[in-house]
This record gives structure tokens, C-alpha cells and sequence, in this order.
């Protein structure tokens, strides 16, 4: 049922409602723009891209909070793929992504807004360097 996106949506504008993005604006319409790639996909892999920076940017939510709130192992355990885990290395994160094609496709419309130089304000080396390594993974998850 479609309610789960609405839940997703819900908790994903209240979880980010202060969050601002690199270049000031709301982080919720990052989120909005991965889930406009995969709103022709089925409701576990919308609700994932929706919340697909939820537990690694929101110290209140967990996988296991997220399974207790309704949301199937399909949604969850494509949310455990996009969930970066400190220690883990970059490039062996985004192989392990690869495996799944639900969450490859909503990683690379992730990359593809979070390569977009025009919504950070004051680019410096650091940005740079961050979209080396954007690029990279985007080229590995379109082969």
C-alpha cells in the first residue's frame, strides 16, 4: 500500500526538518530528488531512496526502528547497502552496492545530485576532491 511511502516521507521531512544542505538548502528536497529517480519502482525501492541518508545522518534512527515501524526487510535491507558504515572503505562500499540493482540506481541519482557543483556555495579542494571520488564510484556502478 502506498502508505509506506507516506510514512517514508514523513519521517524523512521531520527527521531532516533543520538540516540544511552544502549549499543552504533544505535537505529533504535531496532526498526528494534520489526518490524522483525510482518513483516508477516499486513502493520498497522508493521508500528506501527516500530514506537512504536517514540512519547514517540521524543518530535517532536504526534499521531496527525502521523494521518496527513497518517497513519490510526488502526496504530495510536495501537501506543496510546505502548506508555508508564508519571504517568502511569507500570503493568496497559502493562494490558491495553493485550487487543490488535497486540500490545502484538510487546511489547514482544520489551521486549524480551530490555531483552537482552548483549546490555548494563556496567550492574549495575539499569539494573537489569529494567529486573525484563521486565520479569514480558513478563510473563503477554504470558498468
Amino acid at each position: 500500500t502506498m502508505n509506506k511511502l507516506a510514512k517514508a516521507f514523513s519521517i524523512t521531512a521531520q527527521a531532516f526538518e533543520n538540516k540544511l544542505d552544502k549549499g543552504g538548502k533544505p535537505y529533504i528536497l535531496h532526498c526528494i530528488f534520489v526518490w524522483e529517480g525510482v518513483k516508477d519502482e516499486d513502493e520498497d525501492t522508493q521508500c528506501a531512496a527516500l530514506m537512504h541518508d536517514l540512519v547514517e545522518d540521524c543518530p535517532e534512527w536504526s534499521f531496527e526502528r525502521l523494521t518496527k515501524e513497518g517497513f519490510s526487510d526488502k526496504t530495510v535491507g536495501i537501506l543496510h547497502l546505502l548506508t555508508h558504515q564508519k571504517g568502511t572503505d569507500y570503493m568496497a562500499y559502493i562494490k558491495a552496492i553493485s550487487v543490488c540493482e535497486k540500490a545502484t540506481k538510487i546511489k547514482k541519482r544520489d551521486l549524480h545530485h551530490n555531483s552537482d557543483i552548483t549546490r555548494i556555495k563556496d567550492v574549495r579542494k575539499k569539494d573537489f576532491d569529494r567529486l573525484e571520488k563521486y565520479v569514480m564510484a558513478y563510473k563503477y556502478l554504470s558498468n
